[in-house]
């Protein structure tokens, strides 16, 4: 009996086993779907499962933060969280009222089951969530999508109709996962906590342990612990800072706005992607939010950061990289690579609203020339429109605008105008609204819903108010209808004055006034007032009210999610299926494409976009500058953290308004501006309305010649720049880089943010401060080669020189790297006929110095050239005394590099030369002439040699 007792006993325990080794399957992924890893340490068990220390506490009632709101016990209980009293009078930065973590809202584990590339998990929820609307069925998704490439989701399988989903295009990897450079593991199945670790150092760079997941219709949070503070990005917002502060708890808003830059506030355009670099050895993750709807980021010690958004799904993708560089390419490679930029448009460029005419900006045109400063592109603003209404030229005050664009072109230049999408209704025969009207092109209203009084045109459209003197409706790009009447009506203007590219302006989308008496600029004495009221509704004002409402809250006015834009019950789609509460940060991302489409439509070139409002996916149709700034020296250097910024997320065509667009700038301010912004990918010199003038021909003969100079440096390296914006196009590379992207081992770069790179090899140390005496920057190890003087430096080392109002900023050649140069001219349709300088930077002295480099060249203009092969690629190498270049692809016949030709060829770090030889491309010596500066140890070469065809220059 006890034999047979035993027998079975043993049997029930290897049954037992076996299921629970299949379970673990379910769990824990590596390498080989069929083996698991070994189960969590008690350490990594008790990190996620016991209570945490008051940092880490998950805030239960974020929007206590609003001033119409006094936390207190009851109401922190009210949501099911629990309150502390003593963190309110001890002021550490802890949460007062947080999450419990036995208890209250959370989510465990009742099923699993494999997918295709991953597997599900089916959640039970216990205990209701704070604003109600729980998920009935929630799930979490997970799909290995590749060995560098994670992607999880949190969703409701019981959604009818199914949870909105953002319509991006992705392009997501298809072949299989591979190598896993990830694991993912649960490690709490009671109260759902996963991680997921990087296999090659045991790092876990995503942890859920400190609880507070919530899934609810209008409520979704989750909260991560971080492997490390030095943490980069998310956005749109404004910061002193490019890494992130932890140090105490503190939340940005994300929800596009007309918001000028300032302050913590939700900006133009929305980015929920960050990079992380979690060691010493520059090891770098990234993380993207796939979510449109309002949302916000909470930092805090911990480190620790809790998303938050109030609608659609967690959908959620994690890029291993594993360098920081990696990550952006894996990150652009699945939302889109940036557009290509058309040669002209890397030029400078000139621009204000309020030129009032046009005997103004051609004054302003002219200045500039007399100082021969460099200017490609000059804009028109809404001022040159008739009563700023989009498609229209003012008859008085800009007549002759149309011909005086065609001189300008006529002479090399390139011209820009302004588009706002809001078309007014009430103007007899306004050809762009009744187009619109024809195909029921704009948002509407829903149905049986009771529209305000005078809110809505006789089809449903939803009227608001913004720069004409009228009610307006908004165009609704995601209709194809509407997306054609943009095409024709942008084909047909272009009939009647020529432009090259458009800058799509007050597209989050912009309305003035809304919920408010009148909107400001509604005349006073034009009365009844009217403006847009959307009402009392969950959309406008849901159960929780996210930070992008209660942050811009007066004493006297609490403001709706709505407030300066359009209601959040809108209607959109070519079926209605979406609501403007989901898509509203999508309003700017959904013009841009139809726009650049319509661009290249009417004018049969590239082109180029430049729009205001931007979401993930925005940079592969156009690019975007940072808003409507001040002339104030903090906005001067938060550029810098901006630029940085949109380099992540996929926009490299970005700069700032060049000396402020608010506010009088100063000459001082101005100039520094000016030497920032000529290292801007986007360098246009922007002013408003009523300040003194600013363009670089206004001030005195000193200013201009110092803009004529630093502008002749930035024409000098475009064809660096034009070949770092086809790497970024094609590869996904950034354009201005942050230091640590080319030396992630070096800690120092992880806090730099007033230095920053043009790709790899130039590093760029400006001035940013007001009387400024001397300029403290960093090299990274390696050698530097300083730009105008030659002088080498070996680095790592922090240096410091005198600098005054005469000064340029400091610019460095990296050693390893040969950089492309082209001489100057007034603008870029002449100075792409000059000779080429090729400068070779040595990473050491002697016949042991290398570098490489490479150049990318088309005729700068046309569509797709790279797609279709039109283009030329040069490939530079220098190893062993010797330059070789080679032409890697060449279309027969490229017109536009036949007469490009090399007349210079510097190398740097050279000991000594007493043979030189140049040969071409059959191994014939040709002709040449050079000089040799011992103590610069620098070889200069004369040459004359055709850019179309490889040649070698050995030496010693």
């Amino acid at each position: 009996m006890a034999t047979t007792m035993m027998k079975t006993l043993m049997a029930f325990l290897a049954l037992f086993a076996l299921l629970a080794a299949s379970m673990t399957f379910f769990f824990v992924f590596n390498n080989n779907d069929d083996t698991t890893s070994p189960p969590p340490t008690a350490t990594t068990t008790q990190r996620t499962t016991t209570m945490r220390n008051t940092q880490e506490r998950v805030d239960c009632f974020p929007d206590a933060r609003s001033s119409a709101v006094t936390l207190t016990r009851e109401l922190c209980e009210q949501r099911g969280c629990e309150f502390d009293k003593q963190s309110m009078t001890d002021n550490d930065g802890s949460h007062a009222c947080f999450y419990r973590h036995e208890g209250g809202i959370r989510y465990s584990v009742s099923s699993k089951q494999n997918t295709e590339g991953g597997f599900r998990v089916h959640l039970r929820a216990s205990g209701p969530s704070p604003f109600g609307g729980d998920f009935k069925k929630p799930v979490l998704d997970v799909r290995m999508l590749s060995n560098n490439l994670i992607r999880f989701t949190f969703d409701d399988m019981y959604a009818n109709p199914p949870r909105f989903r953002v319509p991006l295009e992705t392009n997501l990897p298809t072949g299989g996962a591979g190598d896993l450079l990830y694991e993912f593991k649960i490690t709490d199945e009671s109260r759902l906590a996963f991680v997921i670790t990087r296999k090659a150092t045991g790092t876990v760079i995503f942890d859920t342990g400190p609880g507070g997941l919530v899934l609810s219709d209008q409520f979704l949070q989750l909260t991560i612990r971080l492997p490390s503070s030095d943490l980069y990005g998310l956005g749109e917002h404004s910061h002193p800072t490019f890494r992130r502060d932890f140090s105490t708890p503190h939340s940005w808003p994300a929800f596009a706005r007309d918001q000028p830059p300032g302050g913590d506030n939700n900006l133009y355009g929305v980015h929920p992607f960050y990079t992380c670099v979690e060691d010493s050895h520059g090891n770098t993750h990234g993380v993207f939010l796939l979510n449109s709807n309002a949302q916000e980021y909470a930092l805090s010690p911990g480190p620790m950061l809790t998303w938050r958004t109030i609608g659609g799904v967690l959908d959620f993708y994690v890029f291993l990289g594993p360098s920081p560089e990696n990550v952006v390419q894996q990150y652009t490679q699945m939302i889109g690579r940036p557009v290509m930029p058309p040669y002209w448009s890397l030029g400078f460029q000139l621009c204000r609203y309020g030129y009032d005419n046009l005997s103004n900006l051609q004054r302003a045109v002219t200045e500039t020339r007399n100082y021969s400063i460099p200017h490609d592109v000059q804009y028109a603003d809404i001022d040159h429109m008739d009563e700023r209404m989009d498609f229209t030229i003012n008859p008085n005050n800009f007549s002759g605008l149309s011909e005086y664009f065609d001189e300008l072109r006529g002479a090399g230049m390139r011209t820009i105008i302004i588009l706002d999408p809001a078309l007014i209704s009430n103007v007899s025969g306004y050809e762009p609204y009744l187009a619109m009207k024809r195909v029921s092109g704009n948002i509407k209203w829903p149905d049986n819903f009771n529209v305000p009084p005078g809110s809505a045109d006789d089809d449903g459209s939803m009227f608001g108010f913004v720069w004409p003197q009228g009610k307006a409706v908004f165009p609704d790009f995601f209709k194809y209808a509407t997306q054609q009447v943009w095409k024709e009506l942008i084909v047909s203007h272009r009939a009647k004055l020529a432009f090259d590219g458009l800058w799509i302006d007050m597209n989050e989308p912009a309305n003035f006034g809304t919920n408010e008496e009148r909107p400001w600029n509604w005349p006073e004495d034009d009365k009844p007032y009217w403006s847009l009221h959307c009402g009392n509704n969950t959309l406008d004002d849901p159960p929780y009210r996210p930070l992008a409402a209660y942050i811009h809250d007066w004493p006297d006015s609490r403001k709706a999610l709505s407030d300066k834009t359009v209601c959040m019950n809108g209607v959109q789609g070519d079926r209605g299926q979406y609501r403007h509460y989901d898509v509203h940060s999508l309003y700017g991302w959904s013009q841009t494409a139809p726009t650049q489409r319509a661009l290249r439509a009417a004018t049969g070139e590239r082109g180029m976009v430049i729009s205001r409002s931007t979401y993930p996916g925005s940079g592969k149709h156009g690019g975007h500058w940072l808003g409507d700034n001040n002339s104030l020296w903090s906005h001067l250097r938060d550029s810098i953290v901006g630029m940085l910024n949109f380099n992540l997320f996929g926009i490299p065509y970005i700069g700032a308004d060049i000396c402020g667009f608010f506010q009088d700038t100063t000459r001082e301010l101005c100039l520094r501006w000016m030497q920032l912004g000529a290292f801007y990918p986007f360098s246009r010199n922007h002013n408003g309305y009523g300040n003194r003038e600013q363009h670089p021909g206004a001030f005195d003969d000193e200013f201009g010649r110092m803009s004529r100079e630093i502008m002749e440096t930035r024409y000098w390296l475009l064809p660096y720049l034009y070949t770092l914006f086809h790497q970024a196009h094609t590869q996904g590379d950034t354009v201005v880089r942050p230091l640590h992207h080319e030396f992630s081992r070096d800690t120092r770069t992880y806090g730099i943010d007033r230095q920053f790179l043009w790709g790899p090899a130039l590093l760029i140390s400006p001035i940013v401060e007001e009387g400024q005496t001397e300029l403290e920057y960093y090299l990274p190890e390696g050698r530097w080669y300083d730009f105008f003087t030659d002088e080498v430096t070996t680095g790592p080392v922090e240096k410091t020189v005198s600098v005054n109002m005469t000064s340029k900023p400091d610019l460095h050649l990296r050693g390893g790297h040969i950089i492309v140069l082209q001489r100057p001219a007034n603008n870029t349709h002449f100075s792409r006929q000059n000779p080429l300088t090729v400068r070779v930077m040595l990473n050491a002295t002697g016949s042991e110095g290398k570098a490489e480099g490479s150049l990318f060249w088309d005729d700068g203009v046309s569509i797709d050239t790279y797609e279709n092969g039109d283009y030329l690629l040069v490939r530079y190498f220098a190893n062993n005394n010797k330059l070789t270049t080679t032409v890697s692809h060449s279309r027969i016949g490229l017109h536009t590099a036949a007469d490009l030709r090399y007349e210079i060829v510097i190398v740097h770090g050279v000991t000594s030369s007493t043979d030189v030889t140049v040969k071409n491309v059959v191994g014939k010596t040709v002709a040449s002439s050079s000089q040799f500066d011992e103590k610069q140890q620098k070889l200069e070469v004369a040459v004359d040699l055709p850019v179309l065809e490889s040649f070698t220059l050995s030496w010693n």
